[in-house]
């Protein structure tokens, strides 16, 4: 930066941002990405941790869009093996009830045609095989909370879930600042002007932790705040005239109600929900609706989480009651939608993406809009236009086939089995941490705080190595990056609840997260 400034600024941490951020990075840019609260602690964070197609989208005709969404599936089993698993989704047929079977085996065809090269260079352990029918008996002996009444069979198809979408999410950060890129959390952008003399951006920010106030000059800026855009487009103008259609999304965290497919179901106004295997509890969701009001003040309505309860007893044979919620979580979705268009709800709104460039501030782009899995696609193309604006020679996109910092397939497998060789540590720890970190987990083994595991009520195993490396160096700052962000132990409700005391006896945190941790 000979100028003193950077190429570019991202304001906003979640995946759309986390991806523009290691596209630029990959193509030779100098970029700053700033997050005002944690990374992946929106949106990100408020998904139903699948990657997916969007097989209802072709209700709608919407076949880009699905091919688009089948082919970053692919992309992403690619670059994120160990992020990643097959989820197979069965979906019952009813007598009477729509979608019926003819309308679904369509569907279901056509979601196999355009993922016709879902395997191609994948790992076989992730390949996806085609859509299967199942009959009555066969769907009720895999699915046996399922009404009988009226039931013909049941679809099962495949996407797959993501496990933890918000680390995922960081991994994407952190790939990038390893490669010169800088990315701070808790720096709220208090403003943006533009400054037609230099011909750049003066940002201005605060640390929201230490009040510590900052100002950088950039060249360009994107807003990939979501929920947040239209607050961040205020910032960098006096008015505008755009607003955010928001929809409010809520999950549920339970005891295990169902077997270990997800299984797919219609309320009564025909919008679909899922119940979802996950760490051994079942992930209810989702809701889908039009939220008013500012995002900052966004709060779970009680007779939402009621209402979802009363969905899963109406089409499964379960007595489950509000004091079987562990946890519940939410966030809100960016629709690029005008309010005409959503008078009979969010629900069907396209999930379409939007990149913005405003002409009154050269160098100034939002972008909207889009889902988890397509974000790759929607950094490419924003960064192509923002690279478009630059003057110099960058590079073209990467990010189809450069491994993250976790690694390739092949080179997870062959650092398994060279660890494995080496006998210097226990065959458990060596498959759960290269399973869970791919090739980062050298690094974590390597540490000198190795310690005995800690066992959660669910099976899972997480080690005090792991924790150390996540607390140097992946910009930890409060106790809930820790446990809900970077390593998701408190994600999962009771699996760890009644296991707090324990974890901290036996992990040395920094002294600012030692005073917060486990506290109320």
């Amino acid at each position: 930066m000979a100028d003193g400034k950077l190429d570019l600024v991202i304001v906003g941490g979640g995946i759309s941002g986390a991806c523009i951020l290691w596209d630029a990075t990959l193509r030779g840019a100098n970029v700053l990405l700033l997050e005002k609260n944690d990374f992946a602690s929106g949106t990100t964070q408020a998904t139903s941790k699948l990657i997916h197609g969007g097989l209802r989208y072709l209700k709608n005709l919407e076949f880009g869009l699905v091919r688009e969404s089948l082919r970053e599936r692919r992309l992403l089993a690619r670059l994120a093996p160990h992020a990643l698993k097959p989820m197979p989704f069965l979906h019952p047929i009813y007598t009477g009830a729509k979608p019926g079977r003819l309308l679904m085996a369509i569907a279901l065809w056509l979601y196999d045609l355009l993922s016709f090269d879902r395997n191609s260079g994948v790992p076989q352990h992730l390949h996806l095989p085609r859509h299967k029918w199942l009959s009555r008996s066969k769907a009720l002996q895999e699915e046996p909370g399922l009404n009988p009444a009226g039931l013909l069979g049941a679809y099962v198809y495949y996407d797959y879930q993501n496990m933890h979408p918000e680390r995922l999410c960081s991994d994407f950060i952190f790939s990038a600042v390893e490669r010169g890129a800088q990315a701070k959390n808790y720096v709220e952008v208090t403003s943006i002007r533009f400054d037609s003399k230099e011909q750049c951006y003066f940002v201005a920010a605060k640390d929201r932790l230490t009040n510590e106030v900052f100002q950088w000059k950039a060249r360009s800026v994107v807003n990939a705040a979501g929920p947040w855009a239209d607050i961040v487009d205020r910032s960098a103008a006096e008015s505008t005239t755009r607003k955010i259609i928001r929809s409010m999304g809520i999950h549920l965290v339970t005891r295990k109600i169902a077997g270990d497919r997800a299984v797919a179901l219609h309320r009564k106004d025909g919008t679909h929900f899922f119940i979802i295997p996950w760490r051994n509890h079942s992930l209810i969701g989702t809701t889908d609706c039009v939220f008013e009001g500012s995002p900052d003040q966004f709060k779970i309505p009680e007779e939402q989480i009621r209402g979802l309860i009363a969905d899963v007893s109406g089409g499964l044979a379960t007595d489950l009651k509000r004091e079987d919620v562990e946890v519940v979580y939410g966030g809100l979705r960016p629709l690029v939608e005008d309010a005409k268009s959503l008078e009979g709800g969010s629900y069907s709104a396209s999930r379409k993406t939007e990149i913005e460039a405003h002409p009154d501030r050269p160098g100034f782009f939002t972008v909207l809009g889009g889902k988890y899995t397509t974000s790759r696609e929607l950094a490419r193309k924003a960064v192509d236009s923002i690279c478009s604006y630059l003057t110099g020679s960058w590079l073209k996109t990467r990010t189809e086939n450069t491994p993250l910092r976790t690694g390739d397939y092949e080179s997870q497998l062959l650092l398994k089995h060279k660890l494995l060789l080496e006998k210097k540590y226990d065959r458990t720890r060596i498959e759960t941490l290269v399973n869970r970190y791919g090739l980062l987990a050298e690094r974590i083994l390597a540490r000198h705080d190795r310690g005995e595991p800690i066992v959660l009520s669910n099976g899972e195993i997480c080690y005090p190595e792991e924790i150390g490396y996540i607390l140097e160096n992946e910009g930890v700052r409060r106790v809930d990056d820790l446990v809900l962000r970077r390593t998701g132990l408190a994600t999962a409700g009771d699996a760890v609840r009644h296991r707090f005391s324990e974890v901290k006896g036996k992990i040395r945190f920094l002294p600012e997260v030692r005073r917060a941790a486990f506290a109320g």
